[in-house]
């Protein structure tokens, strides 16, 4: 027995240890990067909504103006008291339509009307940032009596700030596309490294396939069959 052969059997042995500490090491990360993937997958499964927050652009918009007056009418005198509030700006501009084709641009105005009736009295305010409202009111004038009202907020005319952001829309259905795809992706990936760590801790055997036609099978068997001459004899 010669040192060679001594040898062989440790460094096989080696090899075999390196090949399982691999294998285990292979199989360890398959199984974190899926555990890892499946519990971020459930957390969003469970309360998506803080997740989406945190994943969208914080663009914080200013808060308009909330329009709203009083009127008290005597005769056919009407006092406008104004009780707008205000929103992240102050209020820098009212616009007043007494209903009659009249308009008044003070703050609390006073209007006479020519006749005793029913008027649609509104009031528009704009902010230094040009955010607006709107507030309407059925103002009635009846002779010799008094009577009074409060206008108040509607999301309609001038109240309604009607801005379609398309990006705004689309950005979180990409984010949640782009997210899922990605754990999809880990998922994916995970299970071939644990595939690759188990194949290295028990490896497959083998097969080699050899495919023989029926005609080579035929002709080898009748080259087999046939019968030898024996050589001539020697004179």
């Amino acid at each position: 027995m010669n040192g060679r052969s001594l040898r062989e059997p440790v460094v096989r042995l080696k090899r075999d240890l390196f090949e399982l500490i691999l294998g285990i090491g292979i199989l360890a990360l398959g199984l974190v990067v899926i555990l890892f993937t499946f519990s971020q997958a459930f957390a969003i499964a469970t309360n998506p909504g803080p997740w989406l927050r945190n994943q969208l652009p914080q663009q914080q918009q200013p808060t308009g103006p909330s329009a709203s007056f009083d009127w008290t009418s005597n005769d056919a005198t009407v006092t406008f008291a104004d009780s707008s509030r205000a929103g992240d700006a102050q209020i820098v501009l009212w616009d007043w339509d007494f209903g009659d084709g009249q308009r008044g641009s003070a703050q609390n105005p006073t209007h006479t009307y020519s006749s005793y009736t029913t008027y649609q009295a509104s009031l528009v305010v704009r902010d230094a940032n040009g955010k607006e409202s709107l507030a309407v009111a059925q103002v009635i004038t009846v002779i010799g009596d008094t009577r009074s009202g409060r206008g108040v907020n509607t999301p309609t005319g001038a109240g309604l700030n009607l801005n379609l952001d398309f990006a705004g829309v689309l950005l979180p259905i990409a984010i949640v596309f782009l997210t899922f795809g990605l754990f999809l992706v880990m998922t994916v990936a995970g299970g071939a490294i644990m595939r690759a760590g188990w194949n290295i801790l028990k490896p497959k055997p083998e097969t080699i396939r050899v495919r023989l036609k029926p005609k080579h099978l035929t002709q080898g068997f009748e080259d087999d069959m046939m019968p030898t001459t024996p050589p001539p004899p020697s004179m």
